[in-house]
């Protein structure tokens, strides 16, 4: 049986706490070096993209992921609105423990506009993905298909934008107002 690829994960992870905390310009790649304790052979040998082929592996794995835990809550038989509360209590509680910690796909995402279109493509995937599972559910629950697309990109992007609100204030408002249009938006229309 292979061994796991221990300087890979180290990469992944590495980056990946570096990114969400700081964003892809503010991170070296010496930093993630140092800090996953590698040597840059390792990173161009599973990264051939060195930074940005790095910075999309998070994307993929970090996002799937978060989608993963969204679409394992989702399929509980609760109300979408109370689950989406859950979602956003998870957030509010995650920014509680450390405020530097907000969705770990925006930092990356927001400067992958200019820095890498590899990244930018990884990041409209995950978010694709995620609201994807908004709508999955929302169709299931009886929405027609785009009222249900519709509804889940707003959902998505509420509470991204709130998160990050929230995160660049330190107090939790904005996303405890997401709470209450989140409710709003899935309650109308059902």
């Amino acid at each position: 049986m292979p061994r796991p690829d221990r300087s890979r994960a180290a990469l992944l992870d590495t980056a990946a706490l570096l990114f969400r905390r700081q964003g892809y310009a503010a991170t070296g790649i010496n930093q993630i070096l140092d800090g996953a304790g590698v040597r840059p052979g390792s990173l161009y040998h599973h990264f051939p993209d060195g930074k940005a082929g790095l910075a999309a592996a998070v994307v993929d794995t970090v996002g799937t992921g978060i989608g993963a835990l969204l679409r394992a809550l989702l399929a509980h038989p609760d109300p979408v609105a109370d689950l989406m509360d859950r979602w956003v209590d998870i957030l509010i509680a995650g920014l509680a423990a450390d405020e530097r910690d907000g969705c770990p796909i925006e930092p990356i995402a927001t400067e992958s506009v200019t820095a890498s279109p590899l990244v930018r493509t990884a990041a409209a995937g995950v978010f694709n993905d995620w609201i994807g599972a908004v709508a999955d559910r929302l169709r299931t629950d009886g929405r027609p298909g785009d009222q249900a697309q519709q509804t889940a990109s707003a959902i998505i992007s509420l509470i991204e934008g709130a998160l990050l609100l929230s995160r660049v204030t330190g107090e939790p408002g904005a996303l405890q107002h997401a709470k209450t249009a989140a409710r709003s938006l899935l309650e109308t229309g059902r």
